[in-house]
């Protein structure tokens, strides 16, 4: 008796300790995740600010060259940019301003600060001249102003803006993979620690993998970048519903969309620019259609959508509705954008998607070569 109850004691103990130990290991799971999205979170806001300004440095360029040249509309538009980079060289080295919390880091704050040309002085010298030459003080040298905010642009400051982001993306890089690595480090301890509890903590175990595998689940089935389904999860999709309208006989439409002329915001903006491009469709393309239906990234710039119940003529609707927002949308610190838009019918005869997606996409070909920013349906091959 005794020795049987110092067994179920030592169990006991053990069993206490287990949860105790898997507790532990939770709350750090729980607190470096946390720390990773907090992370990748602070880090994507400072290197948009800082990519940002890369762009701002170009349009101040740009715009005083206008304004140079008589074009007095050039005005207001050049004095909005200059505040909004003179607010955004602020957050960068101050923070507390357009969702940056951090301070420089020392590496940073040695680029930004010291030295014999450190950046902040050579943005805050670029703010000031363009300022003189948009709104001159009397008395100020507008023509020596002009010429040094364009020597700037296109030389010194360019460069060292783009450094600063490379600056920003390192430290985030080390950052996350610092946190990760000790993300793996405490989950191998916790699934060792599950292996010798099994018996007691089983199902704490089957919970966790449940919650996991709806993780993994949703990583493989979404784009990264803008949210919508990847183009496999379309397909699949797509093929369920094709199946399901040729047996119930209800109406089916495809769509390919594609951005216009999305190379030439990427080399005039930069990528990053870019990559918030394909966010901003997205978010409308979300806001504008129905809950029912299906949108996927299915390329680089390239969109596919899946109208239930919807004949082409229905669809061209839809669509119009879609194009309309995306030409009308003029969101701060993004280009002007359009969208070309091809729509084609399921039909009885086709063997899978594709067939339908084949004849949107010569739909959308057509639209492109029509000048873009415009809609063409296509009922056959």
């Amino acid at each position: 008796m005794d020795v049987e109850r110092a067994i179920a004691r030592r169990l006991t103990y053990a069993y206490i300790a287990g949860l105790a130990l898997i507790a532990m290991l939770s709350g750090a799971v729980h607190v470096l995740l946390n720390n990773v999205i907090v992370a990748q979170g602070d880090s994507a806001t400072v290197i948009n600010v800082a990519g940002r300004q890369r762009m701002l440095s170009q349009r101040i360029g740009l715009l005083a060259t206008y304004l140079h040249g008589g074009d007095a509309s050039a005005r207001q538009p050049l004095l909005d940019a200059v505040t909004l980079m003179e607010r955004s060289e602020k957050a960068l080295t101050q923070g507390g301003d357009l969702g940056i919390r951090q301070t420089l880091s020392p590496s940073a704050h040695r680029f930004y600060q010291e030295g014999a040309a450190p950046l902040d002085s050579a943005v805050r010298q670029f703010v000031l001249d363009a300022r003189q030459f948009a709104d001159p003080s009397p008395g100020g040298n507008v023509e020596a102003a002009y010429k040094r905010l364009q020597a700037a642009a296109r030389t010194t400051l360019l460069p060292n803006l783009n450094q600063a982001v490379s600056i920003f993306e390192s430290e985030s890089n080390r950052r996350i993979e610092w946190l990760r690595s000790a993300q793996k480090v405490v989950l191998i301890t916790l699934l060792i620690t599950l292996s010798l509890e099994a018996l007691f903590i089983f199902r704490p175990l089957v919970g966790r993998v449940r919650r996991y595998a709806s993780s993994l689940y949703e990583l493989a089935t979404r784009d990264s970048l803008t949210g919508l389904v990847n183009r496999r999860h379309f397909m699949d999709v797509g093929n369920r519903e094709l199946q399901l309208a040729r047996r119930s006989g209800r109406p089916l439409s495809v769509v390919m969309l594609d951005l216009d002329h999305f190379k030439s915001v990427n080399d005039t903006y930069g990528h990053a620019v870019g990559d918030l491009v394909l966010r901003r469709f997205a978010s409308i393309a979300m806001a504008t259609l129905r809950t029912s239906d299906v949108i996927g990234r299915i390329g680089g710039e390239e969109f596919a959508l899946m109208l239930r119940e919807m004949s082409p003529s229905e669809g061209t609707l839809v669509a119009e509705k879609l194009r309309a927002a995306v030409a009308a949308d003029r969101s701060e610190g993004l280009p002007a954008f359009t969208v070309s838009i091809g729509i084609s019918a399921v039909d009885a005869a086709d063997k899978s998607l594709d067939d339908a997606l084949r004849r949107a996409d010569k739909a959308l070909y057509a639209a492109k070569g029509g000048g873009r920013n415009r809609i063409v349906v296509v009922m056959d091959d």
